[in-house]
């Protein structure tokens, strides 16, 4: 169970950030292009975690 939540809470952290005025964009998704090798190595680290600790 611990390694579940370690894997969702690395999975989730990129949600965290918040999007900031100027831009013109909505939400994240004007840093979409910033976020998403982000996303892609989290994802990564939390399935090795997944894979060593079953």
């Amino acid at each position: 169970m611990k390694a579940k939540l370690t894997a969702l809470l690395l999975a989730l952290s990129p949600t965290l950030a918040i999007a900031h005025e100027g831009h013109g964009g909505i939400g994240l998704f004007h840093h979409m292009s910033e976020l998403v090798p982000a996303v892609v190595l989290i994802a990564i680290v939390a399935f090795v975690i997944y894979r060593r600790t079953k």
